[in-house]
């Protein structure tokens, strides 16, 4: 169920009593740039320890104690174009419950938090307190620097600085850049906060056994306003280019990274999109794969070799671990089962498997309120809401043509290799 709750404000709700829980989400979107992602991650980190009825991390977590084990949490995502700020929390129903003394239901209560959160922040003398913000932008820098540790997750950020030279905002984390976290200051946090609440988009998303009268009601009690949103499209379209990027860097690893891009341009919105998401199970996206028993099975020249499918970006990634110096044979056998696909040469045994690879993964999601809820916010942006029946009804029509018509459409765009340099061997 759909509702406008005011302009720029929707409501989705998912009624079932598939779920003992109540699970609550809601998102403020906002367009991509690369100047606001810093801030708006470190305002997720404040708002999140800085509720003026909650004022430290323990009193909050006395509260969601009190409310049987409620969790709370806020993060912030990339898709596409927008940046999102979430927030999420998941209450008892409480019929499932012994005992349950509280005279306000839990759903009530959940929403009451999420309410006191996003409208009533700790904010003595009209700002951020100090001593939060001081804390938080600490722990933001650390976090941003820890990612740095995973050596993979590094050697991706890098592939995506090559791959969106020029575009700093697709580029970055949606954790944001430190040379930026530093200059930030507590009015600066406080201008993002209004303006998120003042102009973001909006939507509010439940999933469990709740009638659409009570989540309307919760919603009136908060002081939402109206606003302009521009619809315009979640999806980053480019232009490849000519030239293959490409980069390494040296740093104390034993197994080296090697990471490629691709350009894939199809989109959620796109007739081709099931027969993208079966090519990329097969190409690399699965154990089943090309990838897995071409290059780390058959070959042994990596450690682990996979692929991802970004339908908002249409971007294609491959992660490898390997021995540096296999880095060309790995980068061409990686291009000679593209190359396989592209000339039509996919079993349809495999075609078959990965078919049904997909299927079990897509059963298994709906038996998760999270991805139910995040799917709801897709759904929103993409203007595209389809039923299990049809989705896999398009599934089992994918043919090897049409993944062979996928992967023709496929460029390499960037490869990078982070390594050990004379150290990296075993």
């Amino acid at each position: 169920m759909h509702f406008r709750i005011r302009d720029g404000v929707t409501l989705d709700l998912l009624p079932t009593k598939q779920f003992k829980t109540i699970g609550i989400k809601v998102d403020f979107v906002a367009p991509l740039t690369a100047t606001a992602i810093t801030a708006r991650a470190l305002l997720a980190q404040v708002l999140e320890t800085s509720t003026a009825a909650y004022p430290t991390q323990t009193a909050l977590a006395r509260k969601l104690s009190q409310m049987y084990g409620a969790s709370f949490g806020i993060s912030v995502v990339k898709l596409g174009t927008k940046h999102v700020i979430r927030l999420t929390c998941s209450v008892v129903d409480e019929q499932y419950l012994n005992q349950f003394a509280d005279q306000t239901p839990l759903f009530e209560q959940g929403m009451a938090l999420l309410k006191a959160v996003l409208f009533e922040p700790l904010l003595p003398n009209g700002q951020f307190d100090p001593t939060t913000f001081t804390q938080q932008r600490q722990n933001l820098l650390t976090a941003i620097k820890s990612l740095d540790d995973d050596k993979q997750y590094l050697a991706n950020r890098r592939l995506q600085e090559l791959l969106f030279t020029g575009q700093p905002a697709q580029a970055m984390s949606a954790l944001g850049d430190t040379t930026t976290l530093g200059e930030l200051s507590s009015a600066d946090i406080l201008g993002t906060y209004h303006d998120m609440l003042a102009n973001d988009a909006i939507h509010v998303a439940v999933v469990g056994d709740v009638t659409a009268e009570r989540v309307q009601e919760a919603l009136t009690t908060w002081p939402l306003t109206d606003r302009t949103i521009t619809d315009d499209s979640p999806y980053y379209r480019w232009n490849k280019r000519d030239e293959v990027q490409s980069g390494d860097d040296l740093a104390p690893v034993v197994q080296a990274k090697l990471n490629l891009a691709y350009q894939l341009p199809i989109y959620r919105d796109d007739v081709d999109f099931m027969a993208a998401v079966v090519f990329n199970a097969a190409f690399g996206g699965t154990p089943l794969s090309l990838l897995f028993t071409n290059v780390r099975e058959k070959a042994s020249l990596a450690y682990y070799a996979s692929s991802s499918y970004n339908p908002f970006t249409g971007t294609m990634g491959v992660q490898s671990g390997i021995q540096a110096q296999n880095q060309d044979r790995v980068i061409a056998i990686i291009g000679e089962q593209l190359a396989a696909v592209q000339r039509g040469e996919l079993s349809e045994s495999l075609l078959a498997e990965v078919k049904a690879s997909l299927l079990n993964a897509r059963l298994a999601g709906l038996d998760s309120p999270q991805r139910k809820l995040v799917g709801l916010l897709n759904s929103e942006l993409t203007h595209l809401t389809e039923p299990l029946k049809t989705w896999q009804e398009k599934l089992a029509a994918v043919t090897v043509a049409d993944v062979q018509r996928v992967a023709q459409q496929v460029t390499l765009q960037a490869t990078y290799c982070l390594h050990g340099g004379d150290q990296d061997a075993e």
